[in-house]
C-alpha cells in the first residue's frame, strides 16, 4: 500500500526503517501508551519490525519531504465485533512529532482508503482510557464513541487497564464526505 498525503506518505514497512523505528520504540512515552514495553535494543527492534513486515497489517508513516519514518499505522482484519467486514485501526507515533497533526492526517488517509478500496463496513479504533492524545486524534477523525471496556487487558508490567472504543460505518464516512 502507498498513500500520499499533504505532508506524509503511508507505505509498506521496510527493513531499512529499523533505526527510525527503534528511535521511538525505545521511548518510555510511546510504547506504554500503546500497550507495549519500550524496546531496549536495536536487535529486538529489528525482530519486532520483521514481524510487522511479515504480518502485512502494519504500515510506515513517513515525512513526505525526507522519507523519515515517524510512526506506524495498523489495519487489522478483525475487530471487537464478530462480523467479517470489520477492520480495526492501531497507531503509534514518535514523540518528537506529537501535536503536529501527523497522526490525524494519517488516520484520515487510512479511513478513506478503507472505505473506498476495501469491503469494510465498520472500522473500529480504541485507546487506553488514560491516553488522551489518541482520544483527540480519534475524535478529530469523526469516530463515534461506543463505550468503555473495564479491565480490558493486562499490560506487560501487570497493570490492568480500561479501554475506550469507537467506530465508524461506511455510511458514516459517506455522509461525512457528502457534507464536506
Amino acid at each position: 500500500m502507498k498513500l500520499i498525503g499533504e505532508r506524509i506518505v503511508i507505505r509498506d514497512l521496510s527493513f531499512d526503517d529499523d533505526e527510525d523505528f527503534f528511535e521511538y520504540a525505545k521511548s518510555p512515552l510511546v510504547g506504554p501508551r500503546a500497550g507495549w514495553k519500550p524496546i531496549e535494543t536495536i536487535e529486538l527492534a529489528r525482530r519486532v519490525l520483521a514481524g510487522y513486515i511479515m504480518s502485512k497489517d502494519v504500515f510506515a508513516i513517513t515525512i513526505k519531504s525526507t522519507g523519515k519514518m515517524i510512526g506506524t499505522i495498523s489495519i487489522y482484519n478483525y475487530g471487537i465485533r464478530k462480523y467479517n467486514k470489520v477492520k480495526q485501526l492501531g497507531f503509534s507515533l514518535n514523540q518528537n512529532y506529537w501535536n503536529h497533526g501527523f497522526m490525524t492526517e494519517a488516520v484520515k488517509m487510512v479511513i478513506g482508503y478503507i472505505f473506498t478500496r476495501t469491503d469494510c463496513e465498520v472500522l473500529e479504533v480504541g485507546h487506553h482510557s488514560d491516553n488522551y492524545a489518541s482520544k483527540r486524534v480519534i475524535e478529530h477523525c469523526g469516530f463515534n464513541y461506543d463505550g468503555r471496556l473495564c479491565k480490558f487487558k493486562r499490560l506487560y508490567d501487570g497493570t490492568l487497564i480500561d479501554a475506550d472504543f469507537y467506530s465508524m460505518t461506511k455510511e458514516d464516512y459517506e455522509r461525512k464526505k457528502r457534507n464536506e
